[in-house]
């Protein structure tokens, strides 16, 4: 049995009556709300999966996506409206909303996309950790020596890092860490969820370097 929590926000007692009950019967634990502040307190308290109607008598729902995901922007959004309208979804998804429904819609159909919300964010959580993991042997703390030379060294990727700059130029003889410290500075940065992609030079025709590093305008 699933553990999850889902907080189904809508006015409605129907409706969060008639989502509640399906869902837990999947074994999933509801909590629900009936106007934004109250989404908000619940939210607050944790939340997997929030699925949230677009009119409510305190806000409205695209206004209230950008407050939730403020607070916190891993839990999946799945708005609901009895408004057929293309401009509300598509305001929904660009506020962030996971999905979108249309009222009335399927019990049925809900359920399936809370699951598949559910999925998608235990995999961002095993990609995250996978990274972690792969990381770890780049981390500052890990480059071996404590001479002044090389606490000076650590201390300039450290600073490097947590810079805004996106292009860092690292020379040296072969052998001496470069390799090491760009890695290091990729993931101790902001940037770290991104990939970090090994290039090898000196294979590369030197028409084809520049272009192939900072792309080209055809």
């Amino acid at each position: 049995m699933s553990t999850a929590s889902i907080l189904i926000v809508d006015d409605e007692p129907l409706i969060r009556w008639a989502l509640a009950e399906r869902l837990e019967t999947k074994g999933y634990r509801v909590v629900g709300a009936e106007n934004g502040r109250d989404a908000l307190e619940r939210y607050r308290e944790g939340v997997d999966v929030v699925v949230l109607d677009y009119k409510l008598p305190d806000s409205d729902g695209v206004k209230l996506l950008p407050q939730i995901k403020e607070m916190d922007a891993e839990p999946p959004v799945i708005m609901m409206t009895a408004h057929n309208s293309v401009d509300i979804a598509v305001q929904a998804m660009k506020a962030g909303a996971y999905d979108y429904l249309n009222k009335p819609f399927d019990l049925d159909e809900m359920v399936h996309v809370v699951e598949r919300a559910l999925e998608t964010t235990r995999l961002r959580r095993e990609v995250r950790a996978l990274r972690r993991a792969s990381s770890a042997p780049y981390d500052l703390d890990r480059i071996i020596g404590e001479s002044a030379p090389m606490v000076a060294v650590k201390t300039l990727l450290a600073k490097i890092a947590k810079s805004p700059a996106s292009t860092v130029l690292l020379t040296g003889e072969s052998g001496t860490g470069k390799d090491l410290a760009a890695k290091a500075i990729h993931f101790a940065s902001d940037r770290a969820e991104r990939p970090f992609v090994n290039i090898t030079c000196s294979a590369m025709p030197e028409q084809l370097l520049e272009s192939e590093l900072f792309g080209h305008e055809r």
